[in-house]
């Protein structure tokens, strides 16, 4: 996962706890943290195997796949 495709995941978390806690102006810094703290705190529990909940986005292909011949 790139920065920019973090970013982006961590940029849509914040706008969803912002939304559903009506939308109060002035604290996109603390929702951006909590964001953070939640998707870092879904991936430790993935990596560690105890939970499946973390689906990690889908990422764009850069190259279609390539066929070798052996």
């Amino acid at each position: 996962m790139t920065n920019k495709h973090l970013d982006d995941y961590i940029s849509a978390r914040s706008y969803r706890l912002w939304e559903r806690e009506g939308c109060p102006a002035g604290l996109d810094r603390e929702y951006w943290r909590r964001a953070c703290a939640e998707v870092e705190a879904e991936l430790y529990e993935a990596l560690q195997g105890h939970s499946s909940a973390f689906v990690p986005p889908q990422l764009p292909i850069s190259r279609p796949p390539v066929r070798h011949s052996s």
